[in-house]
């Protein structure tokens, strides 16, 4: 599932990270790949909220928002990009699934 796909099951991203710390890579790279053109015009009512704090001891946390209620909280700061995309993504793919079904 693209991520462009993936946002149209979200109604909420929220990230707070130290962006210059080396732990906060994963969550930058994750906004970046999420938060696109294409993303933006297949759910233009996507919140994406950052929160930027100067702690680098502290680990960057993604929060998520799905459209059925369901957050999922990750710590991103020991985890690679595609593990991030690939958790978002599971149950993404389950409404996306419903979806199909219910049509």
């Amino acid at each position: 599932m693209s991520a462009a796909s993936m946002s149209k099951f979200l109604t909420q991203i929220k990230v707070s990270m130290a962006p210059f710390s080396p732990a906060s890579k994963t969550a930058k790279i994750f906004l970046s790949r999420i938060v696109t053109n294409d993303a933006l015009a297949v759910n233009p009512t996507l919140n994406v909220v950052m929160n930027s704090h100067a702690d680098v001891t502290k680990a960057p946390l993604i929060s998520i928002t799905y459209k059925d209620g369901k957050t999922l909280d990750l710590q991103a700061g020991d985890m690679k990009v595609d593990d991030v995309l690939r958790q978002v993504g599971k149950h993404a793919r389950k409404l996306q699934e419903k979806e199909d079904a219910s049509t």
